[in-house]
């Protein structure tokens, strides 16, 4: 990479009025920071200079679609008002950036460009909404709407917001660091900008070049297409044998829509049991249904013991040879030849070679199912996600015949429990089971596991580590925050016997602080009322029916219903709201289009910017309620 240069735009105005562009940068390598004005030509002639620099690597958030061609229509003379309105074509019509180019008659710019958007780990994920998961000091959402006209106060408060984001944006590229030098290694052994693309686009892209079909179209959608498993799938038990005879007799139909494969109910409606456990199947993979609240510690007398097999998915094409109708024998040719490149980079160090190649092994799968790729095939999807489950349900049934239990499964792998004994003769069998089949199981043994359910749960690893799953996995990229400090807390309990309650109090610390907070999307916007007002204005709109001036609820009763309390006076926060527990449990944070309550918000006081002192409400007690809740629902009770 260049010289680092982050950047936003913002567009605020009304189509037939005065519209305010904005182009914020910081040059990460010295710190220094530019704010520039459509309305100067003297920062318009400095943002071409900028533009043209060749030093420099920009870098962005949704830049490719939104920021680049806006600037570029900028830079090229398109009045602003036209400017506006093409902004929200981008927006309002979600049309694509090359459409917008056609359209106006633009080039698209030559500037070495990265946007983040797709390299971040989640989906329609707004930067908002990182800026929380990120525990930035301050989150902050666009404070005008994007038709308002601006005077110089609300000029001034754009620039504070639009040089937050561009902060957000930085933050974002180092928390990123080691996905973007991947990607740069990538580009260069693969001579294709691969750097703001997802794992399965670069996995996508690399397949695609690699079998010449880069231009081709997306592949042709099926109307139904087959399963017939490998002959190492060979369940003994006769559920599955039925199971499996159904799923090789069955036409899977597919959604002319959507490209998407359709279960059939024997499939998707039905758990398949086996001894005491239930599973349940489907296009996602298998899920264990029978480990709800459930907690395993080990003992001498019993061990716990999590089973893996080791890059699944990727092991199955090649084991099984599945050969995809539509990208036939030299699919497969090329996918055994990625496996063993990385292999061989393995044994020898390369660690940016075999990382990056291993994006290209698992991201090929994200786009089988995907009927605008060109690694469209359902018929290989379906293969490879059926016998996984076929796979692993014929392992789950030998685990039941060797006296083990199984704690619970998932898509690819299984964790279980019993007698050191028993324990010992299950993975002897398991590691035979892989040997016969081609495949390498990963063993860990916990001391405990403690699960609400197959995806929620934390299991402590025999050197007293905690492994976190889902809802109690720590923040990142991938969660909102969720009072973190529960899942510590809890962490800390079932690691150590730590008191809750003092851990909870001994981690509350301004710098600890974010961790008493949650944060979430808000569809619309959230608000905080000033006050509460008493409103009696019912109105009767037939026998024992009442309604609300201006609402659409109905209550049906004889009398007149009670005076409502709502909230006035709003204060807006934004469609990414983050708060923290008060001892004033009347607070609360409402849906600003409805005045609903948001979600777990009650009692909560919104907390858009850290403190930098501990509040005087802070409600403790609340904290270790949640945390011995979560305990709870873990089967765990502390």
């Amino acid at each position: 990479m260049k010289e680092p240069v982050v950047f936003d735009t913002e567009l605020v105005g009304p189509d037939d009025g005065p519209v305010t562009f904005l182009f914020c940068a910081k040059h990460l390598p010295s710190g220094k920071v530019a704010s520039l004005w459509g309305d100067n030509p003297e920062d318009m002639s400095k943002l071409q200079k900028l533009f043209n620099n060749p030093n420099f690597t920009w870098v962005s958030f949704n830049g490719i679609r939104f920021d680049a061609p806006i600037v570029t229509a900028v830079l090229g003379g398109v009045p602003l008002n036209q400017v506006k309105r093409m902004a929200n074509r981008l927006i309002a019509e979600n049309m694509p950036a090359w459409m917008i180019y056609r359209d106006y008659n633009l080039e698209a710019p030559e500037i070495d460009h990265i946007d983040l958007i797709e390299v971040a780990p989640g989906v329609m994920i707004s930067l908002k909404t990182y800026q929380a998961r990120l525990k930035m000091k301050t989150i902050r959402d666009m404070p005008f709407k994007h038709d308002d006209a601006l005077n110089e106060y609300g000029r001034r408060i754009l620039n504070e917001y639009c040089l937050n984001d561009v902060d957000a944006t930085a933050t974002m590229l180092a928390e990123l660091g080691e996905a973007v030098s991947l990607r740069e290694h990538m580009s260069e052994e693969y001579r294709i900008d691969l750097r703001s693309k997802s794992d399965a686009q670069m996995a996508e892209a690399i397949i695609a070049k690699s079998l010449g079909i880069m231009r081709a179209g997306p592949a042709e959608v099926p109307n139904s297409v087959k399963y017939r498993a490998p002959e190492f799938i060979a369940p003994r038990g006769p559920i599955m044998q039925d199971i499996l005879a159904s799923a090789e007799k069955h036409r899977f139909g597919v959604h002319r829509g959507n490209g998407a494969v359709i279960l059939p109910d024997f499939l998707a409606n039905e758990q398949v049991l086996i001894g005491d456990g239930s599973y349940q199947m489907g296009i996602g993979g298998l899920h264990s249904t029978h480990d709800k609240s459930v907690f395993v510690e080990a003992g001498p007398d019993c061990e716990i013991v999590d089973a893996d097999v080791a890059s699944f998915y990727p092991n199955l094409i090649l084991n099984a040879n599945m050969i995809p109708r539509g990208l036939g024998h030299q699919f497969i040719t090329l996918y055994r030849g990625i496996v063993k490149r990385r292999m061989e980079a393995k044994k020898s160090g390369d660690k940016a070679t075999a990382n990056s190649l291993k994006i290209a092994l698992n991201g090929t799968f994200g786009k089988l199912g995907s009927m605008f790729s060109k690694l469209y095939a359902p018929d290989l999807m379906l293969a490879v996600t059926l016998t996984g489950q076929f796979y692993l349900l014929t392992l789950i049934e030998d685990l039941n015949d060797l006296g083990v239990k199984v704690i619970s499964a998932n898509t690819d792998g299984v964790c279980f429990s019993g007698t050191p004994e028993r324990v010992k003769a299950a993975k002897d069998w398991i590691e035979c089971y892989g040997a016969l089949t081609g495949f390498e199981f990963e063993f860990t043994p916990y001391r405990k596991i403690a699960l609400k359910d197959v995806n929620n749960y934390l299991a402590v690893t025999m050197d007293g580590k905690v492994k976190p799953k889902g809802i109690y996995a720590n923040a990142g990229l991938m969660k909102n925050p969720t009072n973190e400090v529960c899942t510590l807390a809890a962490q800390a309990y079932l690691a150590t016997g730590r008191s809750i309650e003092s851990f909870i109090r001994e981690h509350l610390t301004v710098a600890n602080f974010v961790d008493f907070t949650q944060a979430r999307s808000v569809k619309g916007g959230a608000v905080v009322y000033g006050r509460t007002v008493m409103f009696d204005d019912w109105v009767q709109i037939a026998d024992r029916q009442w309604q609300r001036p201006g609402t659409t609820k109905i209550v049906n009763r004889v009398s007149r219903p009670h005076p409502v309390a709502l909230g006035v006076d709003p204060t807006y926060l934004g469609r990414t709201v983050r708060w923290y527990y008060s001892t004033d449990r009347s607070l609360t944070i409402n849906y600003a289009n409805n005045g609903n309550l948001v979600p777990k918000s009650e009692g909560g006081r919104e907390c858009m910017t850290l403190p930098d002192r501990i509040p005087d409400d802070i409600d403790i007690s609340r904290y270790i309620e949640e945390t011995r809740t979560n305990l709870a629902n873990m089967g765990v009770h502390a």
